[in-house]
């Protein structure tokens, strides 16, 4: 047999409202997420997915990749990602 729990009504208001919360957190990310395996990303995209300043991403989208239609510049997702490994140096400390 199961206990039973009395819980004031102000305290089950403010569990109902951070679930609420958490429910409108979740579905924010989720929807965020849903656009991370796009193909072709843009400047702002890469800025964020690399680090890198837009004007570094400007110096280097010809080692990169890019495609240009009309104002709208894109990355391949794979082509940043493969740039990135291409210029990552492990170092190892000595001691």
């Amino acid at each position: 047999m199961e206990g039973v729990t009395v819980i004031e009504t102000k305290v089950l208001q403010n569990l109902i409202g951070s679930i609420e919360d958490l429910k409108i957190t979740v579905s924010s990310k989720i929807s965020e997420l849903d656009g991370i395996n796009d193909k072709y990303l843009t400047i702002s995209d890469v800025m964020d997915l690399t680090g890198l300043s837009r004007s570094t991403v400007d110096k280097f989208r010809d080692s990169i990749g890019f495609t240009n239609s009309g104002n709208c510049v894109r990355f391949k997702r794979s082509d940043v990602i493969e740039f990135m490994d291409r210029n990552y140096y492990k170092t190892s400390k000595r001691k």
